[in-house]
């Protein structure tokens, strides 16, 4: 490549060469800096020497400075033969025997003596060389020394001194043009792309050694076309980057310190900062400097490609790596860097042991925040809270870690820094300052109690300029029942009551000022309020650490107004600005919303892919968070039908956060909806019982928020025990505040159940005009379901067809394909999925699934009008026997309540 890429040079050595022959000795000084193409020229010329029959002596300087050194004249003195017996002294010095030699060796012909590195070589030796070839200057001797002006090795006047000399010149290979790369590439790729050539002179710096390393590290053929964006910053270029880390170690233990600290400052680096690490002059750091972008490696203060400081700190341990991180932390907060540099070295070392560290790391989380770099924020928080005594300073670390931990994994923040606050809490090592900020995150994860627990120890410092629009729903409801009851103990055991609307007997919370605001308008006042205010907020939020609670909440309003299309199009939108953000913790807050939405408007398919999405997110079960993904996820596969999916969720075992969190609630009332699906009417009361007692102890216990009542009532139906069901359901009208929507048409459909035969259409229909405003296809499903089998009972069979076929329709569209393909699962008597509506309108063919001996003995009783345990008793075996056959039973017979098993035994083949 020296003949190609240095050819002008070439040249002029070997005409120097030519006059060496007819007895011109010369002494040539060949300098450039370090890989700039010295050796190799020389190399290339002594070759050519050496074919010209000439003796070639070739000496490297850095040889004089191993360990043991070897001496210029003792390189040299190994490659002549001795002088004949009796020229020069006896035990004469390694000088003075090459002086002796060196006569007889011109004899044969040209000598050329090859010096590279020359700095390296003491001035005295070198002098001396020169003064010996001066005593012989008739001969025909070439000298050829290389030398690197900047490097700072030894004070010696090698240039000055040489070029004051007879017969002395000097050759200055500078970096190459962009002619010389592209002659250089040419010898190997022959129509390289010309942004190859500009992309190759830029990162060798026209240096021809990072030139060869980089043509190694990459493929011939991809030079032929245009270069894409990593090769220009940070593809892997191992050939290279180790060749700047030559050609740092061949410029001296500086240049390589210098190296080491570009390398970790990065493209901060300026010569104040660099000389404020280390104790190298101003006037050195300058020279320095100017040697390594001579010879290619730096642009200014930079290095010209990612490769070269990696391969740099690699060749590092990591206790060296660290302290020069933790150096140039300090330099460069010293000097009024940004936080964000700090920071950055101070996270590279691992330490932030000053209360300024942490102070930088903490404002760093800031800007990282604001340029959406979630997770740096979230490092750069941790390493300040790893480094933290136990001060108030610490749990505002938390707080803001936990705020912002949410992005990225809402489950994570629950079971780590939530924790990690409430301990410190309960062992009063929390300011009051952080009450507020602790309430708002214990709420948002739906720990009610603990939340509760937080303001009573806030105490009066609360008020109702505390709570913000957009909280939960029911948290500013809560707020005020919570201060309003406290302020009139219930004696006799009862839970406390509702404060009236005008907010009479505020407590210390300012009950009457918070019943005006959205959560109270939420409570009292009319559905359309509801849902105005809720998308308000949604269109005037921006989505942020502070408002994502606020904004999901503001959707758990649109669904309890029965605002589903409404609620499913901001989900949606949410879902999708939380990816642009980076922000998986809150696409799975929003996508499990979305889920339950589906589940409402019946969108099964759309919801499981929806839960999928949450589960790769959520995947600590420990964590509440993931109580309210199971629950969504057996709901949607009990109204699919597929029962051994759901009961694979309940097989699970149940982490102790679940039971303390406000999901729970959700968890139950599937479970017990599961348990009346399959015929286990007892083990469903007892869930929805539980509903009710964990309602009342949380505060959470309001017709509107958890009704659970009417799970209750539909279970006393199931047992046969109408009285029970009346009196749950006037419970839940008494306290319902007549907002209507789908509670309402629930409570209608139940009713319909207890009237006598010519009042049930009614009831169904009035139920029927409240889920079409709401949008609920499933509850229209099973309420279409139940009008067919009321009007049937009064002998309207083909209205009664129309609606049972209406039901049906409904059920198969909110199924996927798979699902209405598959056979009749076991149906929820009075609550039917639409897998089991589905199979009701087209009932299995008469005989296809006959009854077992033991089946058919109990529908028979059942037919008579019997429980399930007058049943058991008859039969003498377990109710739970009874509930199985039961499911069974339904099954075979494609029917959906306890009143179709008589008329479809009647039709059963003898």
């Amino acid at each position: 490549m020296a003949f190609v890429i240095r050819a002008a040079e070439f040249e002029a050595l070997r005409s120097a060469f030519s006059r060496c022959l007819h007895g011109m000795s010369r002494t040539i000084l060949i300098e450039g800096g370090v890989g700039c193409g010295k050796s190799a020229l020389l190399h290339a010329i002594t070759e050519h020497a050496a074919d010209m029959g000439a003796t070639v002596l070739s000496v490297q300087g850095r040889s004089t400075a191993a360990h043991p050194p070897i001496s210029l004249f003792q390189q040299l003195v190994a490659q002549v033969p001795a002088p004949p017996p009796g020229e020069g002294p006896a035990g004469a010095t390694a000088a003075l025997q090459f002086s002796a030699a060196l006569p007889h060796v011109a004899e044969n012909g040209a000598v050329v003596i090859s010096v590279d590195d020359v700095q390296d070589i003491p001035w005295s030796e070198l002098d001396f060389l020169l003064q010996t070839v001066s005593w012989h200057r008739s001969r025909r001797t070439l000298i050829l020394l290389s030398h690197c002006p900047h490097l700072r090795h030894r004070d010696q006047p090698v240039k000055t001194e040489l070029l004051r000399r007879p017969n002395a010149q000097r050759i200055h290979l500078g970096p190459l043009d962009e002619r010389g790369v592209r002659a250089a590439v040419t010898t190997r790729v022959n129509r390289p792309h010309e942004q190859w050539i500009e992309l190759l002179h830029h990162l060798s710096g026209g240096s021809p050694l990072l030139l060869r390393a980089l043509l190694e590290d990459l493929r011939d053929e991809d030079m032929e076309v245009r270069p894409t964006g990593a090769e220009t910053t940070s593809g892997p270029l191992g050939m290279y980057g180790r060749a700047v880390v030559s050609c740092l170690y061949r410029s001296g233990a500086s240049a390589v310190e210098l190296g080491r600290l570009i390398s970790v400052l990065g493209d901060s680096a300026t010569p104040e900062l660099l000389s404020g690490m280390t104790r190298i002059s101003p006037a050195v750091m300058d020279q320095q400097l100017e040697a390594l972008r001579d010879s290619g490696v730096l642009d200014g203060t930079s290095f010209r490609h990612g490769s070269a400081p990696r391969e740099i700190l690699a060749d590092l341990g990591t206790l060296q790596r660290n302290e020069l991180h933790r150096r140039a932390a300090v330099v460069q907060n010293n000097a009024g860097s940004p936080t964000t540099e700090v920071a950055r070295h101070l996270l590279a070392a691992r330490h932030a042991a000053e209360a300024w560290q942490r102070s930088a790391l903490r404002d760093a989380a800031e800007t990282a925040i604001g340029q959406e770099k979630i997770r740096l924020a979230v490092r750069y928080l941790e390493l300040a809270l790893e480094n933290s005594p136990n001060t108030p300073d610490r749990i505002e670390i938390y707080l803001r870690l936990a705020l912002i931990t949410q992005r990225i994994s809402p489950a994570a923040t629950e079971i780590r820094h939530l924790t990690a606050l409430l301990s410190a809490f309960h062992s009063d090592k929390m300011p009051s300052t952080a009450y507020d900020g602790l309430a708002d995150l214990l709420f948002s994860y739906g720990k009610i109690q603990e939340a509760f627990a937080v303001l009573r120890r806030q105490g009066a410092e609360s008020s109702a300029a505390d709570v913000r629009a957009g909280d939960h729903p029911s948290i500013a409801w809560l707020w005020a029942w919570y201060s309003h009851h406290t302020d009139q103990p219930q004696d006799d055991g009862q839970a406390p009551r509702l404060p009236p609307p005008d907010g009479g007997g505020a407590g210390p919370y300012g009950a009457t000022a918070l019943f005006q605001t959205f959560e109270g308008s939420f409570l009292f006042g009319e559905r359309g309020d509801w849902a105005a205010a809720a998308e308000n907020l949604l269109e005037v939020s921006t989505l942020s650490d502070s408002t994502v609670w606020s904004m999901a909440c503001a959707i758990k309003a649109l669904v309890i107004a029965d605002r589903l299309e409404t609620a499913w199009q901001w989900c949606e939108w949410l879902v999708k600005e939380s990816a642009t953000r980076d922000a998986p913790g809150w696409q799975a807050v929003f996508s499990l919303q979305q889920a339950t939405v589906a589940l409402r408007q019946g969108k099964l398919a759309a919801g499981l892919d929806c839960i999928r999405l949450v589960e790769t997110v959520i995947t600590e079960r420990s964590s509440g968070y993931a109580c309210a993904v199971e629950t969504v996820l057996a709901a949607t596969h009990m109204e699919m039908g597929r029962y051994d999916e759901v009961a694979r969720v309940f097989a699970k075992p149940i982490p102790p956060a679940w039971e303390k969190s406000i999901y729970w609630l959700s968890y139950l009332c599937v479970r017990g909806s599961f348990h009346l699906a399959t015929n286990r009417p007892h083990s469903a009361l007892a869930d929805f019982l539980r509903i009710g007692k964990v309602a009342e102890r949380t505060l959470v216990d309001h017709p509107t928020l958890v009704p659970w009542r009417l799970y209750v009532a539909e279970a006393w139906l199931h047992l046969g025990d109408e009285k029970m069901a009346a009196r749950m359901l006037d419970e839940h009208t008494a306290r319902d505040p007549g907002h209507g929507g789908r509670n309402h048409a629930m409570v209608l459909r139940l009713r319909a159940r207890l009237a006598p035969p010519h009042r049930r259409v009614g009831l169904l229909f009035r139920a029927m005009d409240e889920l079409l405003a709401s949008g609920d296809r499933l509850e229209q499903a099973r309420t279409l379901h139940e009008l067919g089998a009321a009007l049937r009972g009064l002998g309207h069979d083909s209205w009664a067809a129309r609606a049972r076929a209406a039901a049906a329709h409904i059920a198969r569209n909110c199924l996927p394909d798979q699902a209405v393909a598959r056979s009749p699962a076991p149906e929820r008597v009075g609550r039917p999925g639409p897998a089991a509506v589905s199979a009701v309108g087209t009932p299995c063919p008469v005989g296809q699934k006959l009854l077992t001996r033991a089946e058919h003995r109990v529908a028979a009783l059942v037919a008579k009008g019997l429980t399930n345990r007058q049943v058991a008793g008859r039969l003498h075996i377990t109710v739970s026997t009874v509930e199985q056959h039961l499911t069974r039973i339904y099954q075979k017979l494609g029917i959906g309540q306890r009143a179709d098993i008589g008329q479809r035994l009647k039709s059963l083949p003898a």
